[in-house]
């Protein structure tokens, strides 16, 4: 007779345990059914996305208006280069932000309700639109940088404007924000006398000194 081996005890591993085997994974088409997650440029416009979408982004927190048609990416301080492109589709090949606009850009403060662009004077005019002023301007290169691909008037060029030609309780607020980001006034006084004789200096020279 042979023994019949003895059952193992309760707890104890046999000491033949069967062979395991990993769960398969689902298959290719239910992978294909995963949500893939969502991702979007620094700015967004209206344009870009279906009612529907451009509702459901906003209320699932994923973007936050920045200006007018254009959105930007939840969570991200918006900067310089955002608001740029904010704006980038009412500013032509040949114009530059300016004046209030500028100022936004650069602080982020008091946005404007139009965009301000500056043309070279004698050239073609704007298209008109509604949320778009054209007004025409000499510019030197080192009145304009290029943000995000937008040209924009410098700090210092754009306190110059504001004090010359934004009405004086929209342009002092302004100012106060262009000097919280480095504009200086003593810089701004002296970049006047290119202007000596234009309209507006002479009211700039006091805005900016009572700055």
């Amino acid at each position: 007779m042979h023994a019949t081996p003895a059952a193992p005890r309760a707890g104890t591993t046999p000491a033949h345990p069967r062979p395991t085997h990993d769960r398969p994974g689902p298959p290719a088409a239910m992978r294909a059914l995963r949500p893939v997650p969502v991702r979007l440029p620094d700015v967004v416009h209206r344009d870009d996305l279906s009612q529907l979408a451009w509702v459901g982004l906003h209320r699932d927190g994923l973007l936050e208006p920045l200006w007018g048609d254009a959105a930007a990416t939840a969570g991200d301080v918006p900067d310089d280069r955002r608001r740029a492109l904010a704006l980038a589709r009412l500013v032509p090949a040949r114009g530059t932000v300016g004046r209030l606009a500028a100022a936004w850009v650069h602080t982020g403060l008091l946005p404007p309700d139009h965009v301000d662009v500056l043309v070279p004077s004698g050239g073609r005019r704007t298209d008109p639109h509604p949320l778009r002023r054209a007004a025409e301007a000499v510019l030197d290169e080192r009145d304009v940088l290029v943000v995000a691909g937008v040209r924009v008037t410098t700090v210092l060029r754009t306190g110059v404007d504001v004090a010359r030609w934004v009405p004086e309780g929209a342009a002092v607020p302004a100012l106060r924000a262009l000097v919280a980001v480095g504009l200086r006034t003593d810089a701004a006084l002296a970049e006047l006398g290119r202007f000596t004789g234009h309209r507006g200096v002479a009211r700039a020279a006091r805005l900016l000194a009572g700055l």
